[in-house]
């Protein structure tokens, strides 16, 4: 096994040396052959006892079969024998020198069953002209520091660290190879080619997907089970889907189907999925086809959906699988629903993994259900509340006619998302946020008519080692002579202003402020948070211009392990209401 790795030290050497400068030294240089537009240098094939370089030059091929046991390393050159040296000005054969600046591109190829990796070095054409034979490789080279691969980011060639360790959450489209370091591959990275290191270990998060082979020398691989989701995601992409939910309306829903998602396949990706909700007693479907018509750092989609479906407009405030939790456990369901049936079809473009601009089209019929209070929970020891039963009976009288199935809801919809957070489960710094506009007209042979602005943008920012900062600002503007009741703005509880009733507020323009100051405790999985909210909701027909009270509280809590938060808040005027408890399940617990 040393044997081993010391070839392989010694080829990734050669690696690491393609994008440092040549040195001066009193060989003749290399001759490149000028028949095509790229040059092959040389191939280096290595395996268990023996590696073998195959040189091109003008007119012939050199071949050296050099022992592993000839291969020595000292002062960070590599000496294959007596008669190859690597360094970091490029590689020396008997009578040639290859510049590391003249290497182009590197091929890789690994077989771990037989134990043999091929490399192969490329040369840009010197007849291509003087701006192609300069133009940078590919491939991303590390000396001696530790390198990451953002989100964000996507590498065209392939990733190579001497002496240092590599963790990937982006796309490499070549290999990643480290020697005498980790390899990290998160679970949003997509590497095409193989994951190797040498001395080394190699960890594979969940969600990571790793098309070529993955070797590691110093320790096994964290997570085997890679192995077959990467025949799934790269090579298959076919997969069994299905979805639970439980809320006070359907009960227990079950939906179950399959989906198919290749990101190289020029097909489209589609999911179908039908079920049953037991309480409600109504068939639910969904069918989704997404066409992906531009690749690259630019992708451009387009698609729709099909689809009956138990629908919330409470999604922003709390997850659908923290919310059946809590109505699993102790009979508290925070949303209000309706049901959709209908079509939506769209086109999309992400720009850098961080922005994304989507404008469709929506046609949807909706129902009203009613909510079931006796249904089963774990602990719970009271009913569950009735659809929509902070909106006062009135109002709630005259809107019930909203979600007659007659009634259709037509309307162009424009959405922008920023996520820039470093980790979507912890994030310590970054943006997020979104912008919805959504223009119903009773032209479009809709029976609603109105105009929707609603806008979100949160910052996580760290203060220090131990202290950091959560600010979310958000602003919500519509008018029109027919609103349905699920497009109205609600303030108050959970997601809010948290000090007060759930949805005690209802209106047709917002603003909210918030913010949470939050300490980490060094060497403790508990970590203490003051919280404020504040905000400002204006009834239909009037303006926050207008005047109108401002709505404020303050929290206190503590996160544990940073999956559970558990907090209380008082609101902030003279009412003389009690303090409000709350525990949340955090993303980072799912």
């Amino acid at each position: 096994m040393k044997k081993i790795m010391t070839i392989a030290t010694c080829a990734i050497s050669m690696l690491v040396a393609a994008n440092v400068l040549a040195a001066e030294l009193p060989y003749k240089k290399y001759e490149r052959d000028d028949r095509a537009s790229e040059i092959k240098l040389f191939e280096l094939t290595l395996s268990r006892d023996v590696w073998k370089f195959a040189v091109f030059t003008v007119g012939h091929e050199v071949i050296y079969n050099i022992p592993v046991a000839d291969a020595k390393i000292k002062a960070k050159t590599v000496r294959c024998g007596e008669q190859i040296k690597i360094d970091s000005g490029g590689v020396e054969f008997p009578g040639y020198f290859i510049p590391a600046k003249d290497i182009r591109r590197i091929e890789s190829e690994s077989d771990a069953n037989a134990g043999i990796t091929h490399l192969t070095y490329y040369a840009a054409d010197s007849t291509q002209g003087q701006a192609t034979r300069k133009r940078r490789s590919a491939d991303r080279l590390n000396f001696g520091w530790p390198m990451v691969i953002d989100n964000d980011q996507f590498i065209r060639g392939s990733v190579i660290s001497f002496f240092g360790d590599i963790n990937v959450d982006g796309e490499v489209n070549g290999s990643v190879i480290a020697v005498n370091g980790n390899i990290l591959i998160g679970d949003s990275a997509v590497v095409r080619g193989d994951v190797v290191s040498v001395y080394g270990a190699v960890k594979l998060a969940k969600g990571g997907s790793v098309y070529g082979v993955v070797m590691a020398s110093g320790e096994k691989v964290t997570a085997r089970r890679q192995w077959a989701r990467r025949w799934k995601k790269a090579e298959n992409g076919f997969s069994l889907a299905g979805t639970f939910s439980y809320n006070r309306v359907d009960g227990a829903s079950l939906m179950a189907g399959v989906q198919y998602d290749h990101i190289d396949s020029i097909l489209p990706s589609f999911r179908a999925l039908g079920g049953y909700a037991f309480a409600s007693k109504r068939w639910r479907y969904n069918l989704e086809l997404t066409q992906t018509v531009v690749r690259g750092k630019y992708p451009v989609q387009i698609g729709g959906e099909a689809y009956r479906l138990l629908k919330s407009d409470d999604d922003k405030v709390i997850g659908e699988t923290e919310n059946a939790i809590f109505a699993l456990f102790f009979n508290e369901d925070w949303k209000d629903y309706y049901e959709a049936e209908g079509a939506y079809g769209f086109a999309r473009v992400n720009i850098l993994r961080v922005h994304t601009f989507e404008v469709g089209y929506l046609a949807e019929q909706q129902r009203w259900l009613n909510g079931h209070p006796l249904l089963w929970s774990l602990f719970g020891t009271k009913d569950f509340r009735d659809n929509f039963s902070s909106v006062p009976y009135a109002t709630l009288m005259t809107h019930r006619v909203d979600f007659d199935s007659e009634n259709v809801v037509t309307s162009l919809q424009l959405k922008y998302t920023l996520d820039s957070r470093d980790d979507e489960k912890h994030p310590k710094r970054g943006w997020l946020g979104f912008a919805t506009y959504e223009y119903s007209p009773q032209r479009w042979k809709g029976d609603f008519d109105f105009k929707r602005l609603e806008a979100r943008l949160g910052r996580y920012q760290p203060l220090g080692r131990y202290l950091s900062i959560h600010l979310t600002g958000a602003y919500g503007y519509e008018e029109g002579s027919r609103i349905p009741l699920n497009r109205y703005f609600y303030l108050g509880g959970l997601g809010t202003i948290h000090g007060y009733r759930h949805k005690e507020f209802m209106g047709t323009e917002y603003l909210l402020l918030s913010g949470d100051y939050m300490i980490d405790i060094p060497h403790s999985d508990f970590r203490p948070f003051i919280q404020f909210d504040g905000g400002k909701i204006a009834p239909e027909g009037n303006r926050l211009s207008g005047g109108g009270s401002w709505y404020s509280s303050i929290g206190f809590g503590v996160d544990f392990q940073k999956s559970i938060r558990l907090f209380v808040a008082k609101r902030l005027d003279k009412s003389g209401k009690d303090p409000v408890f709350y525990a949340r399940f955090m993303a980072s617990a799912f």
